[in-house]
């Protein structure tokens, strides 16, 4: 029987542009490649599209044109953007991990600090509830997080914890591709390496910032 052919590219795009309605340009003609395992940094000027080729890779903005492909959990690359609704989402539900520039735009602020962290493995169809509040406590710890406060809302940490809160969100479910709109904006120096220790060896990462303190984790800076 004839294996499965893995697809050596995680995200490929092709000329891929978005225009907003004032006819202000977000980006344009955009190609890119990622292989497995790839840490890859996009860095240009304020203003200069980041922000919105990264929402068109994650599905959060249809682009005008051109084409998006994830790798799915065969290790073939779909298009997204013609795939139906239900499959887009749960081809990213699954594969990709998303870190919002606001922590605000990442969380669930009506929920739990805990809740918030494991929301993803539940949705992938994790239904035990003390393997889930465990996970919560660990990933907690580990983002330097007193473990106690799992139960409080996210609106009770500082601007700081929220954006640890959501990396530990968008890293729990191990993802294919993660895509982070400067992560680490929010934290000191002294953590950001240590809380982005696991997008050395676990995915790909694509990281529009000018912060040098993590893009020293990146093997390729795109412009």
């Amino acid at each position: 029987m004839t294996g499965l052919v893995r697809d050596p590219y995680v995200l490929r795009i092709q000329a891929v542009a978005k225009r907003f309605g004032s006819g202000r340009l977000g980006c344009h003609d955009i190609s890119l490649e990622i292989a497995s395992g790839e840490i890859v940094a996009i860095v240009g000027e304020s203003g200069s599209g980041k922000t919105t080729l990264l929402r068109c890779l994650g599905g959060h903005l249809r682009p005008d044109a051109g084409i998006v492909e994830i790798q799915d959990k065969d290790c073939r690359l779909r298009p997204i953007w013609s795939l139906q609704e239900e499959q887009r989402v749960a081809l990213l539900r699954s594969q990709v991990g998303f870190i919002h520039q606001r922590p605000q735009d990442g969380l669930q602020m009506n929920i739990s600090a805990g809740a918030n962290i494991v929301e993803p493995l539940a949705l992938a169809g994790l239904r035990d509830f003390s393997q889930m509040r465990r996970i919560a406590k660990e990933w907690l710890e580990y983002i330097e997080i007193d473990p106690g406060r799992v139960d409080d809302l996210p609106g009770s940490f500082s601007g700081g914890m929220q954006q640890r809160l959501q990396i530990a969100r968008g890293l729990v479910k191990r993802p294919r591709l993660l895509l982070m709109d400067e992560p680490t904006s929010g934290l000191d120096v002294s953590v950001q390496a240590r809380i982005l220790e696991p997008i050395r060896s676990s995915t790909t990462l694509i990281t529009p910032t000018p912060n040098c303190s993590y893009r020293r984790c990146c093997e390729h800076e795109r412009r």
